[in-house]
C-alpha cells in the first residue's frame, strides 16, 4: 500500500483503560513533541488506528479487547511493523514470551519510568519513521519507473510514424519536475526521521557534511 496519506506521523497512541495511567503518558509524550492519541480498550484502539495510523502504540496487557493480546496481534496483522510498547502491572514470564513474536520493542512494568518511557518511545519511534521513509522513497521510485517506460513508448510511436504524442519532451519534463519535488518533501521527512531516530543529531550532522 501507499504510505503517502499516512497522516499519523509523530502520532503516538496510548491504550489503557487506566485514565490515570493515560494521563500521566499523555503529558510526558506530549511535553517531549509527540501528538498523542487515546483509547480505552482494543476495539477503540483499534478504530483509532484505522483513522490516524501511528507511528507507536502504548498498549496495557490487561485492558478489555486485549485477552491474549489479541489488540496488539490485530495492529501486527493490520500494521506489519508498526511498534508496540507493552505496559503492565503483573509482568509473567508467559505473556513476555508470547510478545517476541509481535511487533513488541519494550515491556515495561507499571507505573513506568518516564526516563524509559522516552528511550523507548524516540528508538522507536525514530526506526519506524525511518524504515517507512525508506518504503515510500521506493514506492515513489517504482511509480517514476512506470512513468519514463510510458514516455518511452510515445517517443517509440513518435519515431515509428505510428501517431505517438509529440509532447513527449513535455511529459517527460513534467514528470521529472513532480518526482522531483515529491523527492525534496521525502528528503525533508527522512532527516526528520533521522533526527528522531538512536543518534539521531550524529546522523544528521554526518548527512550535512555529505
Amino acid at each position: 500500500d501507499s504510505l503517502d496519506g499516512w497522516r499519523g506521523r509523530g502520532t503516538i497512541l496510548i491504550a489503557d483503560d487506566e485514565p490515570l495511567i493515560r494521563q500521566v503518558l499523555r503529558t510526558l509524550l506530549a511535553s517531549a513533541g509527540f501528538r498523542v492519541r487515546e483509547a480505552a480498550s482494543g476495539e477503540e484502539a483499534l478504530a483509532v488506528c484505522r483513522e490516524d495510523r501511528p507511528s507507536l502504540v502504548i498498549s496495557d496487557i490487561n485492558m478489555p479487547g486485549n485477552d491474549d493480546l489479541a489488540f496488539v496481534r490485530g495492529v501486527a496483522g493490520m500494521f506489519p511493523g508498526l511498534p508496540v510498547i507493552l505496559l503492565t502491572a503483573y509482568p509473567s514470564v508467559e505473556t513476555a514470551v508470547e510478545s517476541v513474536n509481535l511487533s513488541v520493542v519494550a515491556y515495561l512494568v507499571k507505573p513506568p519510568d518516564a526516563s524509559k518511557v522516552l528511550d523507548a518511545v524516540r528508538h522507536a519511534v525514530g526506526t519506524y519513521e525511518a524504515r517507512e521513509s525508506v518504503r515510500r522513497s521506493l514506492a515513489r521510485l517504482k511509480s517514476w519507473t512506470q512513468d519514463l517506460e510510458q514516455i518511452e513508448r510515445l517517443m517509440a510511436g513518435v519515431r515509428s510514424g505510428t501517431g505517438g504524442d509529440e509532447s513527449a519532451a513535455g511529459a517527460y519534463l513534467e514528470v521529472t519536475l513532480r518526482h522531483l519535488m515529491s523527492s525534496v518533501l521525502e528528503f525533508r521527512d527522512v532527516v526528520a526521521a533521522l533526527a528522531a531516530a538512536p543518534a539521531g543529531a550524529e546522523s544528521v550532522r554526518a548527512l550535512e557534511l555529505s
